[in-house]
């Protein structure tokens, strides 16, 4: 009787927790239901610079950290500039599954060993593009119907759940499927800026860094 009593107050307590907690709210961002350790997330910037190099075409590229449209936030790694368009390149690499709403604020890094399991919430990637895209259509705004393209990398620790096109000119992809998106994109929309053009939205930028 008394084990049974036991087992019931253990299985209401984590039902309890599991149904109340709210992965959204703000102060849930680079923590763990668990309490598991996070320190943040490796990034994959010199790898995805590496590719970048290699793509044909006018291109410039940016860090943009610094380049946000929410002054004291962070924008994307890097801002590519080219003549196909403007790309907003977040990267990390985790361990663990990665999986998210491509619409919601946070992306969900999780481990099934042991119990009962480990979950960490990361800002998503997307609203970190924004940030930086924002700042572009602003600084740009004279330039109508600009090209502006999100992407979000994940290198090869984990395993991406979430990947793919995910609507509004957002992708999620791994490392090894960065060069042929970044290809397949290139290859559709060659050639809507000028090479003036792209100088000039970097310079522009540049007073913002």
């Amino acid at each position: 009787m008394l084990t049974a009593a036991v087992l019931l107050v253990i299985f209401l307590f984590f039902y309890r927790k599991k149904y109340t907690y709210n992965p959204y709210d703000v102060k849930y961002s680079h923590s763990s239901y668990y309490d598991c350790t996070f320190s943040g997330p490796e990034k994959c910037t010199d790898r995805i610079r590496g590719v970048i190099r290699q793509m044909a075409g006018y291109g410039l590229l940016v860090p943009a950290a610094s380049l946000s449209a929410q002054p004291g936030q962070k924008g994307a790694d890097l801002l590519f500039i080219h003549e196909s368009g403007i790309y907003a390149l977040t990267s990390a690499d985790l361990a663990g599954a990665i999986s998210g709403n491509p619409s919601g604020r946070y992306w969900i890094q999780s481990f099934s060993s042991g119990f009962p399991g480990c979950r960490n919430y990361l800002y998503s990637p997307f609203l970190i593009n924004k940030r930086s895209l924002d700042l572009v259509r602003w600084e740009c705004r004279d330039m109508p119907a600009l090209p502006c393209y999100s992407v979000a990398v994940f290198g090869p620790k984990g395993i991406l759940l979430t990947s793919g096109g995910l609507g509004e000119n957002r992708w999620a992809v791994t490392l090894g499927e960065f060069p042929l998106l970044m290809a397949d994109l290139m290859r559709h929309n060659r050639r809507r800026l000028k090479p003036e053009q792209v100088d000039l939205i970097r310079d522009r930028l540049k007073g913002r860094s």
